[in-house]
C-alpha cells in the first residue's frame, strides 16, 4: 500500500511544491481544508490529491479529533503543513498518529512569537530583543522600561510574512503602528484566531539571511543559506533572495550554529523551518523563526542552485525518513518577486523575453482580477529566477531581467 500523508492548507505555492514532491516520492497527499478554499485551488493541484477532508481550523481541537478519524480510516501516518500557522495543529494532530513530528509543550512558541521570543532568551540563542504591547497607550512607557531605542520594529504577534509590520524611526507614529498591528485577531485566509498583542523588537543592523534546515528525529541538516533583499522605508516587502549566500565558511557555519540553537529552543524535531537572521556587528541574531516552509518559489530557486528538492526532504522527515537535503551541485540563482503599488484591475505582465538564465517565471495573478486593496501597499503578482554560476553573477542578471519587467494594472 502506498505511503500518505496529510497537508494542512493547500492554498499557497509551498503546498504546491509539497503535492507534486509527494507524487515523485510514489506518497499520496490528502489535503486538510476549507471547502470554499478547495474551489478556488488550480484544477491541477486538486488532481493531484489523493483525497481531501474539510474541517474547521478555527476549533483547533475539534479539528484534530475529525483529522485523526480521517486519517486512520485513510491509513495516514504523517502530517505535513504548508505554512507555519499550522504548526501547532499539525504537532499535536502527530502525536494523536503517532507520527513524526515537533514538541506539543513548545508548538505555540513555533506561531506565537512572543512565546517564541521567551524560548530564545530562555536558550540563550542570540536574538532580537522583543517586548510584548497590548495597548497603543502605554506603548512608550514599555518600550522606555524595556531599554528599547529607535528604531524599532511594530508587528503582530502572530502573522505570516510582513502583514503588519512597521519600522520606526521615533515616537511620532508608534500609536498608529500598535494599533495596525493590535487590529489582526485572524488569519486573512483561514480564520485562524490570533492573539491581540503587538510586539516591539529592536532594530538589528546588518544584512539580512534565511536559512532553510530540515529536521529528522532532532537532527538537522541546514541545507542552505540565502540573502534575503526587502524594501526601505517604515513598512518593508520582500524583494527576492539569492543563492547561495556568498559568506566565508567561518561565517556561514556561525549563522547555522545559531540556527540550530534556536531550533532546539523551540522544540522542532521532524519536518522543515526557515529562519530569519541578521548579520550584525556582534554576530549573527535571529529575528524569527518560521516553523514551516517557506514560499514554493524560495524552494525552487533552491533547487536551481543546489539541486535539491527541499519539498521532498520535507515529505521525507515527516514520513521518518531520513531526508535528502545536502547540495548537489555548485551554483547560484536569485529569485526576484514582481511586486506592485498600484490598485486596480490586472491586465498582465510585460516584458518578460527569452533568456537562456531565466530558469522560471510566474505570474499569481490571472488578466481581469482585482489587485490591491485598503490595506495593501504592495501586491505581490509573480516571480522570475534566473541562474548563474556564482551569485553576484546570479544578481546582476536578475536585475537585467526585472529592469524589463512592467506590472499592467488599469485604475
Amino acid at each position: 500500500m502506498a505511503r500518505a500523508a496529510l497537508l494542512l492548507g493547500v492554498e499557497n505555492t509551498a503546498a504546491e511544491c509539497i503535492v507534486r514532491a509527494a507524487r515523485r516520492l510514489d506518497v499520496r497527499v490528502h489535503a486538510a481544508t476549507h471547502r470554499d478554499l478547495y474551489e478556488r485551488c488550480r484544477p491541477q493541484i486538486r488532481g493531484e490529491l489523493g483525497g481531501v477532508v474539510f474541517t474547521d481550523f478555527r476549533s483547533a481541537d475539534q479539528a484534530v479529533d475529525q483529522l485523526a478519524e480521517y486519517c486512520a480510516r485513510q491509513g495516514i501516518e504523517a502530517v505535513a503543513v504548508s505554512g507555519a500557522q499550522f504548526s501547532p495543529l499539525a504537532a499535536a494532530l502527530a502525536v494523536r498518529l503517532g507520527a513524526p513530528g515537533h514538541s506539543v509543550s513548545l508548538a505555540p512558541a513555533s506561531r506565537h512569537k512572543w512565546q517564541m521570543a521567551q524560548a530564545l532568551q530562555r536558550g540563550g540563542v542570540p536574538s532580537a530583543r522583543t517586548v510584548a504591547l497590548v495597548s497603543f497607550e502605554a506603548a512608550e512607557q514599555r518600550l522606555a522600561a524595556a531599554g528599547l531605542d529607535y528604531p524599532v520594529v511594530v508587528k503582530p504577534v502572530e502573522n505570516t510574512g510582513s502583514v503588519g509590520v512597521t519600522v520606526m524611526d521615533g515616537p511620532g507614529e508608534l500609536r498608529p503602528a500598535v494599533r495596525r498591528a493590535l487590529n489582526h485577531s485572524s488569519d486573512p485566509t483561514y480564520g485562524l484566531a490570533y492573539d491581540t498583542v503587538a510586539l516591539a523588537q529592536e532594530y538589528l543592523e546588518g544584512p539580512e539571511y534565511s536559512m532553510v534546515s530540515v529536521l529528522h528525529s532532532g537532527n538537522c541538516t541546514h541545507s542552505v543559506l540565502t540573502r534575503k533583499y526587502t524594501t526601505e522605508g517604515r513598512e518593508r516587502e520582500e524583494t527576492g533572495y539569492t543563492v547561495p549566500h556568498g559568506l566565508d565558511e567561518r561565517t556561514a557555519a556561525r549563522a547555522a550554529g545559531t540556527v540550530l540553537r534556536g531550533l532546539r529552543a523551540l522544540g522542532l524535531r521532524d519536518g522543515i523551518a526557515h529562519t530569519d537572521l541578521k548579520l550584525t556587528p556582534d554576530g549573527p541574531v535571529l529575528i524569527e523563526i518560521d516553523a514551516g516552509p517557506p514560499d514554493g518559489a524560495v524552494l525552487q530557486a533552491i533547487q536551481h542552485a543546489t539541486g535539491i528538492d527541499l519539498a521532498e526532504a520535507y515529505v521525507q522527515a515527516v514520513l521518518g525518513e531520513q531526508p535528502a537535503a545536502r547540495p548537489v551541485r555548485p551554483g547560484a540563482a536569485a529569485l526576484r518577486f514582481i511586486n506592485t503599488s498600484a490598485h486596480g484591475t490586472f491586465r498582465g505582465l510585460t516584458g518578460l523575453v527569452l533568456n537562456p538564465h531565466l530558469a522560471a517565471a510566474r505570474s499569481y495573478v490571472d488578466p481581469g482580477e482585482l489587485v490591491g486593496g485598503a490595506a495593501a501597499t504592495h501586491t505581490r503578482v509573480g516571480h522570475v529566477i534566473v541562474t548563474a554560476d556564482a551569485p553576484a553573477e546570479a544578481d546582476r542578471r536578475a536585475e537585467a531581467v526585472m529592469t524589463l519587467v512592467d506590472c499592467d494594472v488599469e485604475a
